[in-house]
């Protein structure tokens, strides 16, 4: 394997990003409805193709250290304590549970 050049990748991660680009569409007043471009659209990403989806949410730290004991005393994941808990207002609002 070769070395790694370690001044030049530090030269990269130092450098400043480049300003993204903005359409005409993109710039208003405040208050103004903003109708995207056809440049706009043909650009548009594209996400959630695969049959899993990858999501994150915000939790404060004394909610999370909660969340992670909780977890840990029932041998689970967060993950799997977080669909339990949506499928079961799924199922609460008459709707099959999700993680199924």
């Amino acid at each position: 394997m070769p070395a790694r050049n370690s001044s030049s990748s530090n030269q990269a991660v130092n450098q400043p990003s480049p300003a993204p680009a903005t359409s005409a569409s993109q710039t208003s007043r405040a208050g103004e409805f903003i109708t995207p471009t056809q440049d706009d659209l043909a650009t548009k990403r594209v996400r959630a193709q695969k049959a899993m989806v990858a999501m994150s949410f915000r939790i404060s730290r004394q909610d999370w250290e909660r969340l992670h004991h909780l977890a840990v005393a029932e041998g689970v994941s967060i993950n799997t304590l977080t669909l339990r808990g949506l499928s079961k207002l799924f199922e609460a609002r008459g709707l099959p549970g999700i993680g199924r």
